[in-house]
């Protein structure tokens, strides 16, 4: 068992190491999503490649914040994350995330709904959305754990993110099935399912840190402290 004072720093080197793997995961996804997305006219799995667009850039905030918590918490004994930064990083997820709602729920009901509804969906889009599913689960699975070990909220929050994208991409296969069985307005309602259970999220985020920010005394912002 390490020492107690090497014991912040090995657990801040899991938190990186999850960060930056979920990273990788989420632009490997991303890619694969959209581009055979857009291929086999899958407008579920385009959607769930956007949102998994906006998870990548989360992790991009959640290891930006831990970068900035790491060079704090080397002049000072604590965790590799300060509470202030987690909370603009929560905040700023969820405007995101509200963002990328609108565009997919203005997609999947907009006009070009009418003009792509016909459109055959191809067996690969399906094979994809189930790997992306998968590989969701397992990065919940590894990032949870890792959370748990390390004892951290944002990784905790980013695991069951990874849970919900696994749900999403549950949807976008259900999508494309009803596709390829010839309903093909079953992949636009997918679009559109997954489009509100982003909004639901991102708006979760934001009040949750808008009500964190407004709890915080004035001595605790920027530049009051000492």
């Amino acid at each position: 068992m390490p020492p107690p004072s090497e014991r912040p720093r090995q657990s801040g080197g899991r938190v990186f190491k999850a960060a930056y793997v979920s990273a990788m995961l989420n632009a490997a996804l991303m890619a694969m999503q959209i581009v055979v997305g857009l291929l086999a006219h899958a407008d579920g799995l385009v959607a769930d490649g956007i949102h998994t667009l906006s998870d990548l850039a989360a992790d991009g905030v959640v290891i930006a914040m831990l970068l900035v918590g790491a060079a704090a918490s080397s002049r000072r004994a604590g965790s590799v994350e300060g509470s202030l930064g987690a909370t603009l990083a929560s905040l700023f997820i969820g405007m995101l995330l509200i963002a990328t709602a609108g565009e997919m729920l203005w997609h999947s009901i907009g006009p070009a709904t009418l003009l792509t509804a016909s459109a055959t969906v191809r067996a690969s889009a399906l094979l994809v959305a189930i790997f992306v599913m998968l590989a969701k689960e397992a990065l919940f699975r590894y990032m949870r754990s890792e959370a748990l070990r390390s004892h951290s909220g944002v990784l905790l929050a980013t695991a069951w993110h990874a849970r919900l994208d696994a749900l999403s991409a549950l949807l976008a296969t259900l999508g494309i099935v009803g596709s390829m069985a010839g309903l093909a307005m079953l992949d636009h309602v997918a679009a559109g399912v997954i489009g509100l259970m982003i909004l639901l999220m991102g708006y979760n985020n934001c009040w949750a840190a808008l009500k964190d920010l407004s709890a915080r005394p004035l001595g605790n912002a920027p530049g009051h402290g000492t």
